[in-house]
């Protein structure tokens, strides 16, 4: 089922995608999945640990397993079309983070091609430069800021999700200068000059 086609929204693929997961019977538990994403979403936004109404972090380690069942309970309640519950702002990144690997590496490629419905890349004889350079830059300083968080003792020492995090954040720069290059290249086309690369 290609739910890109189906026209899905993004909550729904990451919907689709976490109960795919917690139903495979070698796949980690709903709890588990709540659990690793509510700790590195609270890991990430510190300031938020104590005062967030949807997801509270108990002091006490040892009460994360109950807490975790709450929360679980809290993300089906989001993804309920009876109620009303809004999720804290980003936090479906972290709950796609915290899939099994198999089911976050195809639901990132979904959302990816969600994404590509909706922004769909301007035609280069349609682009216009300066926006084309201020997109690169926002895209590009987003993946150096993101990478120089990484780098201080190389990679081996970082999370499954701040990698995938990075590596995304690197191919929207990536597609930011593409575009850029695909202008440039028109206009020395236009000009009947060839492009050797």
């Amino acid at each position: 089922m290609d739910l890109v086609e189906l026209d899905y929204s993004y909550s729904r693929i990451i919907h689709d995608y976490y109960v795919r997961n917690w139903k495979d019977e070698t796949g980690s538990s709903k709890v588990t999945i709540a659990k690793r994403a509510v700790l590195a979403y609270h890991q990430e936004t510190e300031i938020q640990k104590n005062v967030d109404p949807v997801f509270k972090v108990p002091d006490d380690e040892s009460h994360y397993d109950s807490a975790a069942k709450q929360w679980a309970h809290q993300i089906d309640k989001f993804f309920s079309p009876y109620e009303t519950v809004k999720l804290p702002y980003s936090f479906g990144d972290y709950l796609v983070l915290a899939l099994d690997e198999e089911y976050r590496k195809n639901c990132l490629i979904d959302l990816d091609r969600k994404r590509r419905t909706i922004v769909s890349p301007t035609l280069p004889e349609d682009g216009d430069m300066m926006n084309s350079v201020q997109i690169t830059i926002k895209e590009t300083s987003e993946a150096i800021q993101h990478l120089v968080k990484l780098a201080p003792n190389g990679l081996g020492d970082d999370s499954d999700q701040d990698l995938m995090r990075g590596r995304q954040e690197l191919l929207e720069a990536i597609e930011a200068m593409r575009n850029g290059l695909a202008q440039l290249d028109h206009e020395l086309s236009k000009r009947n000059i060839d492009i050797v690369d």
